[in-house]
């Protein structure tokens, strides 16, 4: 296993102590085998396969598969199975990111807020001039401008930069192994 010092997330939570000495926080990293890696590139292919077709696919019991992807669970490197959705078919037209500059007493807080907006689908923790990230889909620009004037009266922030996506090149939600 690897230790990594890490300070905001963990598999089964959503934010651990920021306020926390990153010194303090290590995550424990699983030990992938080939037989784990070949599991987890099928599953992220299909989801719905079962576990006897990638059982004869990686050469190994149908029982094999089913413990290995409940440890893989358990350990948090499998989040979930989902379906895919493509935004602009369910009304989502708008993609937004937007640069978050805090007040750093207020940053955990300020956080829990963010959290609580359904339209917001991602929030990254970064590095440089500002302090998180926000990916965003709404139904229209009208609908974002609301969100980001509700967003700007949130105690600890001190400052927004919004970009709007035009099209999309690439989204990939599959990792490679």
């Amino acid at each position: 296993m690897q230790l990594i010092p890490h300070a905001y997330t963990h598999p089964s939570l959503r934010i651990l102590d920021i306020s926390a000495p990153i010194s303090t926080c290590l995550i424990v990293l699983p030990d992938l085998d080939d037989v784990d890696k070949k599991i987890l590139g099928r599953l992220q292919e299909d989801a719905r396969i079962s576990f006897k077709e990638i059982a004869k696919e990686v050469g190994t019991s149908e029982a094999t598969v089913f413990v290995r992807v409940k440890k893989l669970q358990k350990s948090g490197v499998i989040k979930g199975f989902r379906a895919i959705l493509n935004p602009s078919s369910v009304g989502k037209q708008v993609t937004a990111f937007v640069l978050v500059k805090a007040e750093p007493k207020s940053y955990p807080k300020m956080l829990a807020q963010l959290m609580s907006f359904e339209d917001i689908c991602e929030i990254h923790d970064v590095t440089g001039a500002y302090y998180s990230i926000l990916k965003m889909r709404t139904n229209t620009s009208e609908q974002l401008a609301e969100i980001l004037d509700k967003i700007g009266q949130i105690e600890g922030i001190a400052g927004t930069e919004t970009v709007i996506v035009l099209r999309t090149i690439k989204e990939e939600t599959s990792i490679k192994l």
